[in-house]
């Protein structure tokens, strides 16, 4: 089952005083008219778990995206996907992997499904313009590796995007 919420309000929802990044929220998920709504509380707004509260969790205000516009070759990435279904090298699956994440992330990968097999899940990807079907494996990485593969992925985009230009 997916669920579509809103990213963190801008906002306090009891006290209407804007979100300083770097500092903790409270977010709420609730029931309401049959959908389902975040609300997001600072510190001083928070007067404990509302009633009929689904999930309840703490973050940290991100801080605001750099205003330079990130151009990512979304073509190029997805063929350098596609070579990397075939390999079988333990770096480029989990660079597959968070690749993947990114794909669909940005809508250029449909996820289809989740299949449970004996060495652990497996996605079932399409394209977006019809390719595929891709099977994929989740992995389990830590939060280092993810940055490493997120950076190197970068870098692909990049060099795609320049060299298409």
């Amino acid at each position: 089952m997916d669920y579509s919420l809103k990213p963190l309000s801008k906002t306090c929802a009891a006290t209407g005083q804007p979100f300083k990044p770097g500092t903790l929220c409270y977010s709420v998920l609730i029931e309401k008219n049959g959908r389902y709504e975040r609300l997001d509380f600072s510190p001083e707004g928070w007067s404990g778990v509302p009633e009929g509260a689904i999930g309840v969790w703490r973050t940290e205000v991100p801080q605001p995206e750099s205003e330079t516009p990130s151009f990512m070759d979304l073509d190029g990435l997805f063929d350098t996907f596609t070579q990397l279904v075939e390999q079988a090298n333990e770096h480029q699956q989990k660079l597959r992997y968070v690749l993947a994440l990114l794909l669909i992330r940005k809508k250029r990968l449909i996820h289809e499904q989740t299949e449970e097999g004996p060495d652990g899940n497996m996605m079932v990807l399409v394209g977006a313009r019809g390719e595929g079907a891709f099977e994929i494996p989740e992995e389990s990485l830590s939060e280092f590796e993810i940055a490493q593969l997120q950076a190197e992925i970068e870098t692909l985009g990049r060099t795609s995007h320049s060299q298409a230009a």
